[in-house]
């Protein structure tokens, strides 16, 4: 009789899943630890000793948003050992100089400039992001498509002027 092979199924979808796990479950910690530094810093104070709840309350978020940041680097440690790529709408929520957690109006805050001059250019906008921690900025543009990767552009402009045939447009000479 013949031997019959176990099918064993192959797991369909990501390779390196426990990976991604973790940096999801460090990012996942360094958003909650951020919302609740926020709360601290925002609760109640007693009216018999403000002087102390208010260092206390300072103490304390300072510590609660220092384990953030290293939960922050701790996820981007794993992901670059393990060479994964982080998706870029996490990346924007992550201050790269200091690994803050980019919370809108308590961490940072965010504008929209537009560097033309007189702002005549509307597809020039830029969304500058600074974060309230190390003072630094991320600027972003906006409404602008992003530009095909470089393989993908040098092989559509060889059909372009293939479909062309060399025809120079109207009101110019070939050469």
């Amino acid at each position: 009789m013949a031997k019959t092979k176990a099918k064993t199924k192959v797991a369909a979808g990501v390779q390196n899943r426990i990976i991604y796990s973790r940096a999801s479950y460090l990012y996942q910690a360094a958003k909650y630890l951020t919302s609740c530094a926020n709360a601290v810093q925002d609760g109640p104070s007693t009216a018999d000793a403000p002087v102390r709840a208010s260092t206390k309350t300072d103490k304390q978020h300072k510590a609660i948003i220092n384990v953030s940041r290293q939960a922050v680097a701790d996820m981007r440690a794993v992901s670059l050992k393990a060479q994964i790529r982080q998706s870029p709408a996490l990346k924007r929520t992550i201050c790269k100089f200091c690994d803050t957690l980019l919370v809108e109006g308590q961490t940072s805050h965010s504008s929209i400039e537009n560097p033309s001059r007189g702002g005549r250019k509307p597809w020039a906008d830029v969304l500058v992001i600074a974060c309230k921690t190390c003072g630094n900025s991320k600027r972003y543009p906006v409404d602008a498509p992003r530009q095909r990767r470089k393989a993908l552009r040098s092989g559509e402009q060889k059909v372009v002027d293939a479909e062309q045939g060399g025809v120079a447009p109207e009101g110019e000479e070939a050469t």
